[in-house]
């Protein structure tokens, strides 16, 4: 418990600075003002496209979990929403580790495989986020050196891919390699351990097929392409002179790197920070107009998955205070290790 508490500590102390770093010259005035002229038409689309990237996230789950037995869409659907809203209201990402374990339950299936898969879904996130970042970087009108950039993400994807086909083709001598590896770590650590690598190879059994493959690549892009698209609405909905397309990617990929770090609950201060590098730094937008647009789109996909998470409660019959006991419970299991 002590250890989480920490972590808790060491992720609100993190947003706190994140929050410092991008308010830094920021005209409260200008901000308002932007606030204020904003063409809140778009309001409604935003919210719903974040609503459509979240069942993007549940189809391509159904993909993942190809080599496990069929879940059902709604059980799908029900766990990404209530893992995400788990994610902007309990500290340390719960939700990671909720949304695997609450569809393990609904749908009868074994919980170290379910939470491989989302750990695969991960990879998949970040192979997109490179190839995408690397196009851009490419495309774009920028120095040799961040041209430079993009070339070795592009590089960095072909590797990871590289990576994970030769555990597949090998899963045999890795299954081995993780065996030996983990005789020199206490059992308590080592069982909960070795089931998530067996999972995890189990789910590299998508790898097997090149439709499936295919599939998985196209609905990542195309689940990250989604998520850009949020963000272009924003452009438009601020008036922001930025391209939309490259624009948009660029927004993403930037402050989806900068949410990773660790932060409060939410992503309070590791959004925002995300939004001023890629809008000021990279793209030229006047301070303000940035902490308004970032502070504006926090709270739309705040909004978004808390009425998305709320509905899938419901309709699992469930109360927030349930995923709070399931994050406890993984919390406990954390510290005991």
């Amino acid at each position: 418990m002590k250890k989480r508490n920490v972590r808790i500590a060491i992720g609100i102390i993190a947003s706190a600075l994140f929050i410092l770093i991008a308010l830094r010259g920021i005209d409260w005035g200008e901000a308002l003002a932007a606030l204020a002229d904003a063409r809140y038409v778009y309001v409604v689309p935003i919210v719903v496209v974040f609503w459509w990237q979240l069942y993007i996230r549940a189809q391509r789950w159904r993909v993942v979990l190809a080599p496990f037995p069929d879940a059902p869409m709604r059980d799908l659907v029900n766990a990404t929403n209530i893992g995400w809203m788990a994610n902007y209201l309990l500290p340390l990402r719960a939700g990671e580790i909720i949304r695997p374990v609450l569809l393990s339950r609904t749908a009868g299936l074994p919980v170290g495989g379910v939470i491989a898969t989302a750990a695969l879904e991960r990879i998949l996130d970040l192979l997109a986020m490179l190839v995408l970042f690397g196009f851009v970087m490419i495309t774009m009108t920028v120095s040799e050196t961040v041209r430079g950039w993009g070339v070795a993400l592009l590089l960095i994807s072909a590797m990871l891919v590289a990576v994970l086909v030769v555990t597949r083709l090998h899963a045999d001598r890795a299954r081995a390699f993780f065996s030996w590896a983990l005789q020199r770590v206490p059992d308590r650590i080592a069982g909960p351990v070795h089931d998530f690598l067996e999972g995890f190879i189990q789910a590299l059994a998508v790898l097997d097929s090149p439709m499936t493959l295919l599939r998985l690549a196209a609905w990542s892009l195309y689940l990250w392409l989604a998520m850009s698209c949020l963000f272009g609405l924003g452009f438009l909905m601020f008036g922001l002179p930025v391209p939309i397309l490259s624009g948009q990617i660029l927004v993403t990929v930037v402050t989806a790197v900068a949410v990773a770090a660790p932060s409060a609950p939410g992503f309070i201060g590791s959004f925002q920070l995300g939004c001023r590098i890629a809008l000021v730094e990279l793209l030229g937008v006047p301070e303000s107009d940035a902490i308004a647009y970032s502070v504006a789109l926090h709270v739309l996909q705040f909004v978004a998955v808390i009425a998305a998470g709320s509905f899938s409660l419901a309709a699992q019959g469930m109360r927030l205070s349930d995923i709070g006991q399931v994050s406890e419970q993984e919390s406990y299991s954390s510290s005991s290790g």
